[in-house]
């Protein structure tokens, strides 16, 4: 298996980066982005970005031509043509990004269209981070009305935190202010932590306005961001402002396998055995009367139940407002569960339109309310455990605000390719997680909150009409079937969320499916898939290692979980026993050090034993390790070591 395989699932690499000085002025051009723009060090923007946005909200690449690039030790200086569409029938924008040494960054934009173009938006998109921005105080002035000085709320916003912005002034560590005016269109800024995005998006043409709107050939658009940045030489650390929980009496949460619909039952009793050495304490089954779903074969889903030994969980999506329409499909759905001989420990309904996204305060189309949903239940599953929130993302249950004295536990998934689906973007994306469990947790009033099911790719696209059927090779935006679930990438970012979300007490962590786009267990698909379609079926791929040491820790009390650097690490005790997960979220090797875990035995998931994994589980052991070990890209290594630690 190729490398690039092994690591991403695909062949199919990225563009090449270039990092750019000038003084203690720092970028990394990327795909024709400005990105992690540093000013001695301190990360000030995340990115400077051109995107054009088409009906639907899909975000075409562009050609990118005549590239120019100078450096000298004072300055950078970048040119090219971007061109986004069909040929004679697209948009051409002239680029030009130019830092100085002196704290001076200009990036301008000639747009013009070949033909009335159709647009959500067209223009220069600035991303913030997280730490130095999230919590703070800044300074903007409005392109209408004085200029004022708001906090950047901690908690996320589920619309746009500010309005109306011809410039803007932060101070990542103190003596550090780094202004942005930005002009040629009015903007406004978007809070990217609901989708999991690590950064604040400010971006043109407000939302408020009527879209899609049209790029007139005969009106061509000059648009320019200005960064100014003054810096007096305090060299105070910047710090991620979220605070996490400190350690007391968490567990590592149960593990979750979802299944996408009661379809889907067959395929995963051919691979049975190997889902039942995973011991999942739960079958998450996604119901949908609405799609075709039926409660024929739940005969076979009590089989797949008995076999992994899991207890079923269900998330119900009822359409219409009819509450009488809504109370006979639960208690259709209960007798079916109750003649298969299967008994419901978890249960969450939802209306369909919950799968959709809503602006707040934005009119829903008739639907049966929380209320109605949460009696119908009552009635129905009066033995279960009944949930609410969303079926979708983090997006939708901020905007949706549940009530917490409805439920019995709080739900949410995340997708990690809703804005950018590259690889340095993906990893970035487990930096919000923090910030999406503090605001979570501030809306659950206490009630336990599961997540997933998650993954790399989107299982529901909540803002256009289906998720992105992607070439199975191709990494894109809200894609069907990301090749990266399939590689040692995915089991890396997978061990990575668990850091992040462990010592927030999450009742309930899914991910990964039986076969498919998701799946953990490899099986033949209607698309290609490099090198593991020459495996037998049943090959196993990394993630299901990493979902068989998660199950098998889940209810451990927490010791450590932390992201430093590119590792992430999760430390747990269970039954007396000592046991980690350490992961490397890059691309380059890292060096771990093995002192204070004695008596250490582990498995190493990376390239190197990937076959053994995945072909011959029963070799992939655990060995006696001492010293260092070195994880390569993206490796997770699952340890087991001695009391003293």
């Amino acid at each position: 298996m190729k490398t690039s395989v092994a690591l991403t699932g695909t062949e199919t690499g990225e563009a090449k980066t270039r990092v750019l000085k000038a003084g203690l002025l720092e970028a990394t051009f990327d795909a024709g982005a400005l990105r992690w723009i540093r000013w001695d060090g301190v990360e000030i923007l995340r990115a400077i970005m051109f995107l054009v946005r088409t009906p639907g909200w899909g975000t075409p690449a562009p050609v990118i031509g005549k590239l120019v690039v100078e450096e000298q030790a004072s300055s950078f200086d970048i040119r090219y043509d971007a061109y986004y569409g069909e040929t004679n029938a697209g948009v051409l924008v002239r680029i030009r990004l130019k830092g100085r040494a002196d704290g001076h960054l200009k990036a301008t934009a000639e747009i013009r269209s070949d033909v009335p173009f159709d647009t959500n938006r067209t223009g220069f998109v600035i991303l913030h981070p997280l730490a130095g921005f999230a919590g703070t105080e800044v300074e903007v002035e409005h392109a209408s009305g004085p200029s004022r000085n708001p906090v950047i709320p901690l908690a996320i916003s589920p619309g746009q935190p500010m309005m109306d912005i011809r410039a803007i002034t932060h101070s990542p560590r103190e003596g550090l202010r780094v202004s942005t005016r930005l002009d040629g269109d009015v903007f406004e800024m978007e809070d990217h932590r609901n989708w999991s995005d690590a950064s604040f998006k400010t971006y043109s043409r407000p939302i408020g306005l009527p879209y899609p709107y049209v790029l007139h050939p005969a009106e061509p658009v000059t648009q320019s961001v200005t960064v100014t940045v003054s810096d007096n030489g305090n060299r105070a650390a910047v710090a991620d402002p979220v605070t996490v929980p400190p350690l007391d009496r968490q567990v590592i949460p149960a593990y979750a396998l979802p299944l996408d619909r009661p379809e889907d039952v067959g395929e995963a009793l051919r691979f049975a055995s190997a889902l039942a050495d995973i011991r999942p304490a739960r079958i998450l089954l996604h119901y949908d009367p609405s799609r075709g779903d039926t409660t024929d074969g739940f005969d076979r889903l009590a089989e797949l139940l008995k076999r992994t030994g899991a207890s079923l969980e269900v998330q119900a999506l009822l359409a219409g407002d009819d509450a009488e329409v809504a109370d006979a499909a639960l208690a259709e759905l209960s007798q079916a569960l109750a003649r298969a001989g299967i008994r419901i420990s978890h249960i969450s309904a939802f209306a369909k339109i919950d799968e959709q996204s809503f602006q707040p305060g934005e009119a829903r189309p008739p639907h049966l309310s929380e209320q109605q949903l949460a009696a119908a239940l009552a009635r129905a599953f009066p033995d279960s455990i009944r949930g609410g929130g969303s079926p979708a993302f983090f997006t939708e249950f901020n905007r949706k605000r549940p009530d917490p004295a409805l439920a019995g536990f709080l739900t949410f998934a995340t997708t990690p390719v809703v804005h950018a689906a590259d690889d340095a973007s993906v990893a970035e994306t487990l930096q919000s997680l923090p910030h999406i469990l503090h605001s979570a947790q501030a809306l659950s009033g206490g009630v336990p909150i599961s997540i997933g099911p998650v993954g790399i790719g989107a299982r529901l696209n909540p803002y256009g009409p289906a998720p992105s059927d992607n070439r199975p090779e191709e990494r894109v935006g809200m894609a069907a079937r990301d090749p990266r679930q399939r590689g040692l990438f995915a089991a890396a970012w997978h061990v990575g969320y668990l850091a992040r979300l462990a010592p927030w007490g999450v009742e309930r962590f899914a991910f990964g499916a039986a076969t498919g786009p998701f799946g953990l267990v490899s099986s033949r698909q209607a698309y290609a898939r490099t090198s593991w379609d020459e495996w037998p079926e049943g090959a196993l791929y990394p993630l299901y290692h990493v979902s068989r040491w998660i199950s098998n820790a889940a209810g451990g009390g927490l010791i450590a979980a932390s992201t430093d650097g590119n590792i992430a690490r999760v430390e747990w005790e269970k039954d007396g026993k000592h046991a980690a997960l350490f992961a490397n979220l890059g691309p380059e090797p890292v060096t771990f050090d093995l002192e204070g875990y004695p008596e250490a035995k582990g498995r190493l998931l990376d390239e190197a034993n990937l076959e053994t994994a995945a072909l011959r589980p029963e070799a992939f052991a655990a060995v006696p390790l001492e010293g260092q070990v070195q994880l390569g890209a993206y490796a997770v290594l699952n340890l087991e070591y001695g009391v003293s630690k």
